[in-house]
Protein backbone atom coordinates (compact mmCIF):
# COMPACT_ATOMS: atom_id res chain seq x y z
CA UNK A 1 0.00 0.00 0.00
CA UNK A 2 1.03 3.42 -0.54
CA UNK A 3 2.06 5.71 2.76
CA UNK A 4 1.03 8.79 3.41
CA UNK A 5 3.75 11.44 2.97
CA UNK A 6 4.69 14.42 1.25
CA UNK A 7 7.30 14.87 -0.44
CA UNK A 8 8.06 18.44 -1.74
CA UNK A 9 11.14 19.69 -4.01
CA UNK A 10 11.52 16.59 -6.05
CA UNK A 11 12.87 18.33 -8.95
CA UNK A 12 12.09 17.53 -12.41
CA UNK A 13 13.97 18.95 -15.66
CA UNK A 14 12.35 20.36 -18.14
CA UNK A 15 14.71 21.60 -21.00
CA UNK A 16 18.22 22.35 -21.34
CA UNK A 17 18.69 25.99 -23.03
CA UNK A 18 20.85 26.94 -25.50
CA UNK A 19 22.71 28.98 -22.55
CA UNK A 20 23.78 25.63 -21.31
CA UNK A 21 21.36 26.65 -18.19
CA UNK A 22 18.74 24.64 -16.57
CA UNK A 23 14.97 25.27 -16.50
CA UNK A 24 13.52 23.73 -13.78
CA UNK A 25 10.48 23.32 -11.70
CA UNK A 26 9.45 21.85 -8.13
CA UNK A 27 6.46 18.79 -8.68
CA UNK A 28 5.13 17.67 -5.91
CA UNK A 29 4.02 13.65 -4.90
CA UNK A 30 0.68 13.27 -2.01
CA UNK A 31 -0.36 10.30 -0.86
CA UNK A 32 -3.97 9.53 0.20
CA UNK A 33 -5.89 6.21 1.51
CA UNK A 34 -9.88 6.00 0.74
CA UNK A 35 -11.84 3.08 1.45
CA UNK A 36 -13.52 4.24 -1.95
CA UNK A 37 -12.24 6.94 -5.17
CA UNK A 38 -15.02 8.02 -7.84
CA UNK A 39 -13.51 9.57 -10.42
CA UNK A 40 -15.55 11.77 -12.46
CA UNK A 41 -17.21 14.58 -10.59
CA UNK A 42 -20.93 14.68 -13.07
CA UNK A 43 -24.18 13.09 -11.80
CA UNK A 44 -23.57 9.67 -11.91
CA UNK A 45 -19.97 10.24 -10.08
CA UNK A 46 -21.81 12.92 -7.37
CA UNK A 47 -24.46 10.63 -6.42
CA UNK A 48 -22.09 7.61 -6.23
CA UNK A 49 -20.40 9.68 -4.01
CA UNK A 50 -22.74 10.70 -1.74
CA UNK A 51 -24.21 7.24 -1.80
CA UNK A 52 -20.83 5.97 -0.37
CA UNK A 53 -20.49 8.18 2.08
CA UNK A 54 -23.72 7.92 3.85
CA UNK A 55 -22.88 4.68 3.94
CA UNK A 56 -19.77 5.27 6.10
CA UNK A 57 -16.86 4.85 4.66
CA UNK A 58 -13.68 7.34 3.43
CA UNK A 59 -14.63 8.65 0.00
CA UNK A 60 -12.58 11.08 -2.11
CA UNK A 61 -14.33 12.22 -5.64
CA UNK A 62 -11.68 13.34 -8.02
CA UNK A 63 -12.84 16.01 -10.84
CA UNK A 64 -11.08 17.06 -13.57
CA UNK A 65 -12.65 20.54 -14.01
CA UNK A 66 -13.17 23.38 -11.79
CA UNK A 67 -16.11 21.97 -9.47
CA UNK A 68 -18.34 18.92 -9.59
CA UNK A 69 -20.97 19.60 -12.94
CA UNK A 70 -20.18 17.36 -16.12
CA UNK A 71 -22.67 16.88 -18.61
CA UNK A 72 -25.38 16.99 -15.72
CA UNK A 73 -25.42 19.98 -14.92
CA UNK A 74 -26.55 21.29 -18.78
CA UNK A 75 -29.83 18.43 -18.17
CA UNK A 76 -33.60 19.43 -17.35
CA UNK A 77 -34.76 16.34 -15.61
CA UNK A 78 -34.58 12.58 -15.36
CA UNK A 79 -36.65 9.47 -15.48
CA UNK A 80 -38.88 8.71 -12.56
CA UNK A 81 -41.33 5.47 -12.11
CA UNK A 82 -43.82 5.71 -9.47
CA UNK A 83 -42.78 8.58 -7.47
CA UNK A 84 -44.64 10.47 -4.33
CA UNK A 85 -44.60 13.63 -7.23
CA UNK A 86 -46.58 11.33 -9.73
CA UNK A 87 -48.81 10.02 -6.66
CA UNK A 88 -49.51 13.20 -6.11
CA UNK A 89 -51.02 13.87 -9.17
CA UNK A 90 -52.74 10.44 -9.22
CA UNK A 91 -50.45 9.16 -11.75
CA UNK A 92 -49.55 5.50 -11.39
CA UNK A 93 -47.26 4.09 -13.55
CA UNK A 94 -45.45 0.15 -13.11
CA UNK A 95 -41.84 -0.57 -13.34
CA UNK A 96 -43.70 -3.35 -15.48
CA UNK A 97 -44.27 -1.25 -18.06
CA UNK A 98 -41.26 1.01 -18.82
CA UNK A 99 -39.23 -2.55 -18.50
CA UNK A 100 -41.37 -4.18 -21.12
CA UNK A 101 -40.97 -0.61 -22.98
CA UNK A 102 -37.08 -1.78 -22.81
CA UNK A 103 -37.52 -5.26 -23.77
CA UNK A 104 -39.75 -3.93 -26.79
CA UNK A 105 -37.29 -0.98 -27.99
CA UNK A 106 -34.01 -3.31 -27.36
CA UNK A 107 -35.15 -6.19 -28.73
CA UNK A 108 -33.50 -7.66 -25.54
CA UNK A 109 -30.17 -6.66 -27.01
CA UNK A 110 -29.74 -5.24 -23.54
CA UNK A 111 -28.85 -6.04 -19.76
CA UNK A 112 -31.92 -7.36 -18.22
CA UNK A 113 -31.16 -7.64 -15.10
CA UNK A 114 -29.60 -4.54 -15.12
CA UNK A 115 -32.47 -2.81 -16.57
CA UNK A 116 -34.69 -4.43 -13.78
CA UNK A 117 -32.32 -2.52 -10.93
CA UNK A 118 -32.39 0.56 -13.27
CA UNK A 119 -36.78 0.41 -13.10
CA UNK A 120 -36.34 -1.03 -9.67
CA UNK A 121 -34.43 1.59 -8.08
CA UNK A 122 -35.91 4.61 -9.59
CA UNK A 123 -38.44 5.92 -7.15
CA UNK A 124 -36.28 5.30 -4.45
CA UNK A 125 -33.37 7.60 -6.07
CA UNK A 126 -35.91 10.24 -6.80
CA UNK A 127 -36.89 10.26 -2.82
CA UNK A 128 -33.12 10.42 -2.12
CA UNK A 129 -32.37 13.20 -3.86
CA UNK A 130 -34.98 15.16 -3.18
CA UNK A 131 -34.18 14.07 1.08
CA UNK A 132 -30.52 15.35 -0.28
CA UNK A 133 -31.44 19.35 -1.38
CA UNK A 134 -32.30 18.41 -5.06
CA UNK A 135 -35.36 19.91 -6.11
CA UNK A 136 -37.55 17.99 -8.67
CA UNK A 137 -40.70 18.38 -10.03
CA UNK A 138 -43.21 17.03 -12.86
CA UNK A 139 -44.05 19.30 -15.68
CA UNK A 140 -48.16 19.95 -16.71
CA UNK A 141 -47.56 17.69 -20.16
CA UNK A 142 -44.50 15.79 -21.50
CA UNK A 143 -41.63 17.59 -23.50
CA UNK A 144 -41.77 16.15 -26.45
CA UNK A 145 -44.84 15.88 -28.80
CA UNK A 146 -44.11 12.50 -29.67
CA UNK A 147 -45.59 11.87 -25.89
CA UNK A 148 -48.11 14.20 -25.55
CA UNK A 149 -50.89 11.64 -24.81
CA UNK A 150 -49.03 9.61 -22.48
CA UNK A 151 -49.57 9.91 -18.73
CA UNK A 152 -48.34 9.52 -16.48
CA UNK A 153 -45.61 12.09 -16.90
CA UNK A 154 -42.00 10.03 -16.48
CA UNK A 155 -40.07 13.40 -16.74
CA UNK A 156 -39.14 15.19 -13.83
CA UNK A 157 -37.69 18.46 -14.23
CA UNK A 158 -34.72 20.29 -12.11
CA UNK A 159 -32.12 22.59 -12.62
CA UNK A 160 -28.69 21.01 -13.32
CA UNK A 161 -26.99 23.82 -11.27
CA UNK A 162 -29.06 23.31 -8.54
CA UNK A 163 -28.93 19.34 -8.74
CA UNK A 164 -25.32 19.55 -8.47
CA UNK A 165 -24.96 22.14 -5.91
CA UNK A 166 -27.10 20.63 -3.97
CA UNK A 167 -25.37 16.96 -4.37
CA UNK A 168 -21.62 18.98 -3.59
CA UNK A 169 -23.00 20.17 -0.09
CA UNK A 170 -24.48 16.60 0.80
CA UNK A 171 -21.34 14.58 0.28
CA UNK A 172 -19.33 17.61 1.83
CA UNK A 173 -22.21 17.11 4.76
CA UNK A 174 -21.76 13.33 4.62
CA UNK A 175 -17.60 13.79 5.22
CA UNK A 176 -16.57 13.17 1.85
CA UNK A 177 -13.44 14.76 0.21
CA UNK A 178 -13.57 16.63 -3.10
CA UNK A 179 -10.60 17.24 -5.03
CA UNK A 180 -11.03 19.49 -8.01
CA UNK A 181 -9.08 20.32 -11.22
CA UNK A 182 -7.26 17.48 -11.06
CA UNK A 183 -7.61 14.49 -13.48
CA UNK A 184 -7.02 10.52 -12.34
CA UNK A 185 -4.62 9.07 -14.99
CA UNK A 186 -4.17 5.65 -13.91
CA UNK A 187 -6.30 2.55 -11.92
CA UNK A 188 -3.78 0.50 -9.69
CA UNK A 189 -4.70 -2.92 -9.48
CA UNK A 190 -3.36 -5.79 -7.22
CA UNK A 191 -1.29 -9.09 -8.23
CA UNK A 192 -5.15 -10.74 -7.91
CA UNK A 193 -6.64 -7.99 -9.84
CA UNK A 194 -8.43 -6.34 -7.17
CA UNK A 195 -8.09 -2.82 -6.52
CA UNK A 196 -5.10 -1.08 -5.05
CA UNK A 197 -5.50 2.45 -5.57
CA UNK A 198 -5.52 5.44 -7.84
CA UNK A 199 -2.98 8.04 -9.62
CA UNK A 200 -4.33 11.43 -10.34
CA UNK A 201 -2.44 14.71 -11.55
CA UNK A 202 -3.43 18.31 -10.49
CA UNK A 203 -3.09 21.20 -12.64
CA UNK A 204 -1.08 22.96 -10.39
CA UNK A 205 1.18 19.84 -10.73
CA UNK A 206 0.41 17.77 -7.81
CA UNK A 207 0.88 14.10 -8.45
CA UNK A 208 -1.28 12.36 -5.88
CA UNK A 209 -1.07 8.43 -5.05
CA UNK A 210 -4.24 7.34 -3.92
CA UNK A 211 -4.77 3.75 -2.38
CA UNK A 212 -8.28 2.41 -2.43
CA UNK A 213 -10.11 -0.69 -1.65
CA UNK A 214 -12.93 0.32 -4.55
CA UNK A 215 -12.83 2.61 -7.56
CA UNK A 216 -15.95 3.89 -9.18
CA UNK A 217 -15.82 5.54 -12.84
CA UNK A 218 -18.05 7.82 -13.80
CA UNK A 219 -15.85 9.81 -16.43
CA UNK A 220 -19.08 9.94 -19.13
CA UNK A 221 -18.27 9.12 -22.43
CA UNK A 222 -15.69 10.78 -25.02
CA UNK A 223 -18.03 12.95 -26.87
CA UNK A 224 -14.91 15.61 -26.49
CA UNK A 225 -12.43 13.05 -28.02
CA UNK A 226 -12.11 13.29 -32.30
CA UNK A 227 -10.16 10.35 -32.67
CA UNK A 228 -12.42 8.19 -30.47
CA UNK A 229 -15.07 9.24 -32.32
CA UNK A 230 -13.96 9.29 -35.96
CA UNK A 231 -12.74 5.65 -35.30
CA UNK A 232 -15.92 4.48 -33.92
CA UNK A 233 -18.20 6.01 -37.10
CA UNK A 234 -20.01 8.26 -34.49
CA UNK A 235 -21.26 10.92 -37.23
CA UNK A 236 -23.27 14.83 -36.46
CA UNK A 237 -22.83 17.48 -34.48
CA UNK A 238 -21.24 17.02 -30.64
CA UNK A 239 -23.24 19.47 -28.44
CA UNK A 240 -22.30 16.76 -25.45
CA UNK A 241 -19.89 17.51 -22.37
CA UNK A 242 -16.61 17.87 -24.12
CA UNK A 243 -14.12 17.61 -21.07
CA UNK A 244 -15.50 13.38 -21.52
CA UNK A 245 -12.36 12.41 -23.60
CA UNK A 246 -12.83 8.11 -22.96
CA UNK A 247 -9.58 8.65 -20.29
CA UNK A 248 -11.78 6.64 -17.97
CA UNK A 249 -13.13 3.95 -19.95
CA UNK A 250 -9.93 3.41 -20.75
CA UNK A 251 -8.07 2.95 -17.82
CA UNK A 252 -11.05 0.30 -16.65
CA UNK A 253 -10.44 -1.60 -19.54
CA UNK A 254 -6.50 -2.12 -18.79
CA UNK A 255 -7.33 -2.75 -15.03
CA UNK A 256 -9.80 -5.71 -16.11
CA UNK A 257 -12.83 -4.78 -17.22
CA UNK A 258 -14.06 -5.67 -20.75
CA UNK A 259 -14.76 -2.93 -23.82
CA UNK A 260 -18.54 -3.08 -24.52
CA UNK A 261 -20.73 -0.48 -26.50
CA UNK A 262 -18.55 1.94 -26.88
CA UNK A 263 -19.76 2.71 -30.13
CA UNK A 264 -23.65 3.39 -28.58
CA UNK A 265 -24.24 6.80 -28.85
CA UNK A 266 -27.42 9.14 -27.80
CA UNK A 267 -28.46 10.92 -31.18
CA UNK A 268 -31.16 13.27 -29.79
CA UNK A 269 -32.45 16.59 -31.28
CA UNK A 270 -31.08 18.32 -34.95
CA UNK A 271 -29.39 21.52 -35.75
CA UNK A 272 -27.81 23.56 -38.33
CA UNK A 273 -23.95 23.24 -38.36
CA UNK A 274 -21.42 25.04 -40.64
CA UNK A 275 -18.75 23.26 -42.91
CA UNK A 276 -16.53 22.93 -39.72
CA UNK A 277 -19.51 21.54 -38.05
CA UNK A 278 -20.00 24.16 -35.77
CA UNK A 279 -23.68 25.09 -35.01
CA UNK A 280 -24.29 28.53 -37.34
CA UNK A 281 -25.31 31.64 -35.94
CA UNK A 282 -28.40 31.73 -37.98
CA UNK A 283 -29.53 28.78 -36.05
CA UNK A 284 -31.45 30.57 -33.69
CA UNK A 285 -33.79 32.62 -36.18
CA UNK A 286 -33.96 29.20 -38.88
CA UNK A 287 -34.73 26.72 -36.01
CA UNK A 288 -38.40 26.47 -36.26
CA UNK A 289 -37.73 24.95 -39.98
CA UNK A 290 -36.43 22.07 -38.90
CA UNK A 291 -38.52 21.01 -36.16
CA UNK A 292 -41.54 20.62 -38.30
CA UNK A 293 -43.12 17.61 -41.15
CA UNK A 294 -42.67 19.22 -44.01
CA UNK A 295 -40.73 17.73 -47.04
CA UNK A 296 -37.10 16.30 -45.94
CA UNK A 297 -34.40 14.42 -47.94
CA UNK A 298 -31.53 12.77 -48.03
CA UNK A 299 -28.05 14.05 -50.13
CA UNK A 300 -29.69 12.25 -53.53
CA UNK A 301 -33.02 14.46 -52.71
CA UNK A 302 -35.32 11.52 -52.06
CA UNK A 303 -37.16 10.79 -48.61
CA UNK A 304 -36.02 8.67 -46.57
CA UNK A 305 -38.69 8.93 -43.24
CA UNK A 306 -41.98 9.56 -42.37
CA UNK A 307 -41.51 13.33 -41.18
CA UNK A 308 -43.60 13.07 -38.38
CA UNK A 309 -40.82 11.53 -36.44
CA UNK A 310 -39.38 14.81 -36.02
CA UNK A 311 -41.76 14.85 -33.17
CA UNK A 312 -39.44 12.83 -31.09
CA UNK A 313 -36.56 13.78 -30.61
CA UNK A 314 -34.05 10.51 -30.63
CA UNK A 315 -36.14 9.24 -33.61
CA UNK A 316 -35.95 12.14 -35.98
CA UNK A 317 -31.92 11.83 -34.80
CA UNK A 318 -31.49 8.24 -35.40
CA UNK A 319 -33.34 8.90 -38.78
CA UNK A 320 -30.73 11.27 -40.09
CA UNK A 321 -27.86 8.88 -39.13
CA UNK A 322 -29.19 6.30 -40.83
CA UNK A 323 -28.44 8.66 -44.38
CA UNK A 324 -25.02 10.23 -42.94
CA UNK A 325 -26.00 12.35 -40.28
CA UNK A 326 -27.07 15.16 -42.63
CA UNK A 327 -30.21 16.05 -44.05
CA UNK A 328 -32.28 18.60 -46.08
CA UNK A 329 -35.19 20.62 -45.40
CA UNK A 330 -37.06 21.89 -49.17
CA UNK A 331 -39.86 24.08 -49.46
CA UNK A 332 -40.97 26.62 -51.70
CA UNK A 333 -41.45 30.88 -51.92
CA UNK A 334 -44.66 30.31 -51.32
CA UNK A 335 -44.10 28.57 -48.02
CA UNK A 336 -41.36 31.13 -47.14
CA UNK A 337 -43.19 33.75 -47.98
CA UNK A 338 -46.68 31.66 -45.80
CA UNK A 339 -44.43 31.99 -42.46
CA UNK A 340 -42.48 35.12 -42.88
CA UNK A 341 -46.33 36.73 -42.34
CA UNK A 342 -48.20 34.21 -40.51
CA UNK A 343 -47.44 31.70 -37.79
CA UNK A 344 -46.57 28.25 -39.35
CA UNK A 345 -49.26 25.69 -39.49
CA UNK A 346 -47.65 22.87 -38.33
CA UNK A 347 -46.84 22.70 -34.38
CA UNK A 348 -42.77 23.02 -33.41
CA UNK A 349 -41.70 19.91 -31.98
CA UNK A 350 -39.46 22.05 -29.86
CA UNK A 351 -42.30 24.36 -28.53
CA UNK A 352 -42.58 22.92 -24.96
CA UNK A 353 -38.62 23.55 -25.00
CA UNK A 354 -38.55 26.99 -26.47
CA UNK A 355 -41.70 28.12 -24.88
CA UNK A 356 -43.68 29.07 -27.71
CA UNK A 357 -47.16 29.50 -26.90
CA UNK A 358 -49.51 27.64 -28.49
CA UNK A 359 -47.27 25.27 -30.23
CA UNK A 360 -46.87 27.41 -33.54
CA UNK A 361 -44.13 29.42 -34.12
CA UNK A 362 -43.86 32.71 -36.51
CA UNK A 363 -44.09 34.82 -37.79
CA UNK A 364 -40.64 34.76 -38.85
CA UNK A 365 -40.57 38.03 -40.03
CA UNK A 366 -36.67 38.06 -41.50
CA UNK A 367 -37.01 34.56 -43.20
CA UNK A 368 -36.25 35.63 -46.31
CA UNK A 369 -33.00 37.46 -45.47
CA UNK A 370 -32.26 34.78 -42.94
CA UNK A 371 -32.19 32.36 -46.19
CA UNK A 372 -30.10 34.76 -48.45
CA UNK A 373 -27.41 34.41 -45.68
CA UNK A 374 -28.19 30.71 -44.85
CA UNK A 375 -27.24 30.45 -49.19
CA UNK A 376 -24.14 32.53 -48.54
CA UNK A 377 -22.64 30.37 -45.29
CA UNK A 378 -23.00 27.34 -48.09
CA UNK A 379 -25.74 25.83 -45.35
CA UNK A 380 -29.06 25.92 -47.55
CA UNK A 381 -29.37 26.63 -51.61
CA UNK A 382 -31.47 27.95 -53.89
CA UNK A 383 -32.80 27.02 -57.27
CA UNK A 384 -35.00 29.29 -59.36
CA UNK A 385 -36.12 25.89 -61.07
CA UNK A 386 -36.07 22.11 -58.97
CA UNK A 387 -33.49 21.20 -61.61
CA UNK A 388 -31.38 24.19 -60.83
CA UNK A 389 -31.55 23.44 -56.88
CA UNK A 390 -30.74 19.94 -57.28
CA UNK A 391 -27.78 20.94 -59.35
CA UNK A 392 -27.02 23.33 -56.88
CA UNK A 393 -27.62 21.18 -53.53
CA UNK A 394 -25.62 17.82 -55.28
CA UNK A 395 -28.90 16.10 -55.71
CA UNK A 396 -29.45 13.36 -58.33
CA UNK A 397 -31.71 15.57 -60.73
CA UNK A 398 -34.19 13.24 -62.28
CA UNK A 399 -34.86 11.56 -58.55
CA UNK A 400 -35.46 14.70 -56.77
CA UNK A 401 -37.93 16.39 -59.43
CA UNK A 402 -39.59 12.90 -59.31
CA UNK A 403 -39.50 12.93 -55.62
CA UNK A 404 -41.09 16.40 -55.11
CA UNK A 405 -44.23 15.43 -57.84
CA UNK A 406 -44.55 12.77 -55.81
CA UNK A 407 -44.76 14.61 -52.44
CA UNK A 408 -47.11 17.21 -53.92
CA UNK A 409 -49.45 14.95 -55.04
CA UNK A 410 -49.74 13.21 -51.56
CA UNK A 411 -50.42 16.56 -50.38
CA UNK A 412 -53.29 17.51 -52.80
CA UNK A 413 -54.72 13.36 -52.17
CA UNK A 414 -54.36 13.92 -48.62
CA UNK A 415 -52.57 10.28 -48.87
CA UNK A 416 -48.96 9.57 -48.20
CA UNK A 417 -48.59 6.76 -50.26
CA UNK A 418 -44.84 6.52 -49.67
CA UNK A 419 -44.15 6.62 -45.82
CA UNK A 420 -47.74 6.62 -44.67
CA UNK A 421 -47.24 10.82 -43.08
CA UNK A 422 -50.61 12.15 -41.13
CA UNK A 423 -53.04 13.93 -43.01
CA UNK A 424 -53.11 16.50 -40.87
CA UNK A 425 -48.87 16.91 -41.66
CA UNK A 426 -49.74 16.76 -45.33
CA UNK A 427 -49.47 20.80 -45.91
CA UNK A 428 -46.88 22.93 -48.24
CA UNK A 429 -46.51 21.75 -51.41
CA UNK A 430 -43.03 22.70 -53.13
CA UNK A 431 -43.87 24.26 -56.34
CA UNK A 432 -43.50 27.85 -57.06
CA UNK A 433 -39.54 28.93 -56.90
CA UNK A 434 -37.43 29.77 -55.96
CA UNK A 435 -36.78 26.53 -54.27
CA UNK A 436 -34.96 26.45 -51.03
CA UNK A 437 -32.88 23.23 -49.37
CA UNK A 438 -31.63 24.22 -45.76
CA UNK A 439 -29.05 21.43 -44.20
CA UNK A 440 -30.16 20.15 -41.05
CA UNK A 441 -27.67 17.55 -38.88
CA UNK A 442 -28.15 15.41 -36.35
CA UNK A 443 -26.68 16.21 -33.02
CA UNK A 444 -25.58 13.89 -30.57
CA UNK A 445 -25.17 14.57 -26.82
CA UNK A 446 -22.84 11.52 -25.55
CA UNK A 447 -22.11 8.25 -25.84
CA UNK A 448 -23.49 5.83 -23.80
CA UNK A 449 -21.48 2.54 -23.13
CA UNK A 450 -17.87 1.19 -23.00
CA UNK A 451 -17.55 -0.35 -19.70
CA UNK A 452 -19.59 -3.26 -19.44
CA UNK A 453 -21.27 -4.07 -16.04
CA UNK A 454 -23.67 -5.89 -14.42
CA UNK A 455 -26.46 -4.74 -12.06
CA UNK A 456 -24.39 -4.22 -9.23
CA UNK A 457 -22.29 -1.26 -11.15
CA UNK A 458 -19.59 -3.63 -10.87
CA UNK A 459 -17.60 -3.54 -13.83
CA UNK A 460 -17.03 -7.10 -15.19
CA UNK A 461 -14.67 -9.34 -17.78
CA UNK A 462 -16.79 -10.37 -21.06
CA UNK A 463 -17.76 -13.53 -19.39
CA UNK A 464 -19.53 -11.19 -16.69
CA UNK A 465 -16.87 -12.14 -14.30
CA UNK A 466 -16.74 -9.28 -11.87
CA UNK A 467 -13.73 -7.35 -11.20
CA UNK A 468 -13.40 -6.56 -7.72
CA UNK A 469 -13.36 -3.51 -6.27
CA UNK A 470 -14.33 -1.82 -9.72
CA UNK A 471 -17.53 -0.35 -10.56
CA UNK A 472 -19.14 2.42 -13.31
CA UNK A 473 -22.08 4.16 -13.47
CA UNK A 474 -23.47 6.39 -15.79
CA UNK A 475 -22.71 7.21 -19.68
CA UNK A 476 -19.32 4.93 -19.33
CA UNK A 477 -21.45 2.08 -18.15
CA UNK A 478 -22.65 -0.48 -21.07
CA UNK A 479 -25.37 -2.55 -20.92
CA UNK A 480 -28.63 -0.74 -20.70
CA UNK A 481 -28.92 0.21 -24.60
CA UNK A 482 -28.93 -1.88 -27.73
CA UNK A 483 -27.86 0.15 -30.49
CA UNK A 484 -29.54 3.70 -29.60
CA UNK A 485 -30.79 5.88 -26.85
CA UNK A 486 -34.19 4.32 -25.98
CA UNK A 487 -37.30 6.30 -26.28
CA UNK A 488 -38.20 6.79 -22.52
CA UNK A 489 -38.04 10.47 -21.73
CA UNK A 490 -34.98 11.37 -18.87
CA UNK A 491 -33.21 7.95 -19.38
CA UNK A 492 -30.15 8.67 -19.64
CA UNK A 493 -30.06 11.02 -16.55
CA UNK A 494 -32.52 8.75 -14.80
CA UNK A 495 -29.84 6.24 -15.32
CA UNK A 496 -26.74 8.03 -14.23
CA UNK A 497 -28.48 8.96 -10.99
CA UNK A 498 -29.61 5.52 -10.60
CA UNK A 499 -26.19 3.59 -11.64
CA UNK A 500 -24.52 6.30 -9.49
CA UNK A 501 -26.54 5.63 -6.26
CA UNK A 502 -25.90 1.79 -6.60
CA UNK A 503 -22.46 1.85 -7.07
CA UNK A 504 -21.82 4.14 -4.37
CA UNK A 505 -23.51 1.31 -2.22
CA UNK A 506 -21.82 -1.43 -3.32
CA UNK A 507 -18.77 -0.36 -3.42
CA UNK A 508 -18.79 0.94 0.06
CA UNK A 509 -20.53 -2.10 0.66
CA UNK A 510 -17.70 -4.18 -0.78
CA UNK A 511 -15.17 -1.78 1.00
CA UNK A 512 -16.15 -2.90 4.40
CA UNK A 513 -15.75 -6.72 3.57
CA UNK A 514 -12.21 -5.91 2.82
CA UNK A 515 -11.22 -4.50 6.11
Amino acid sequence: MFKKIVIHNVVAVLSLSLLGSFSCIAAKIETRNYDVVVIGGGGSGATAALAAAQSGVKVLIIEKTRQLSGSTSLTKGMMGINTSLQQKRNMHLSTKEIFNKMESYTHLLFNGRLAKATVDNSAETIEWLMDNGVKLWLPERPQQYAHDAEEPIIYHMWNGHQGMAALTKAIQDAGGDILVNTEATKIYTNDDGSMRGVRAKSVDGTTYEIAAKAVVVATGGYIGNNKMMKDNGIVGHPMGWLPNDGLGMKMAWEAGAAKHGEKVTEYHATGIVDSNNRESKLFPRLEPLIHIPILWVDKTGQRYYNEDHVYDNALVSNALVSIGGQGNVIFDQDTLNQFSKNKIGLTDSFAQIRGVKGGFSGPLTTLQQDMEAAVKEGIAFKGNTLEELAENAGFLKNEFVKQVGDYNNYISTKDDKQFYKSKNSLKYQVSKGPFYSLQVTTYNLTTIGGIKINEKMEAVTADFIPVKGLYAAGNVASGLYSDSYMTIEGLTMGFAAISGRLAGLNSAKFSKSSN
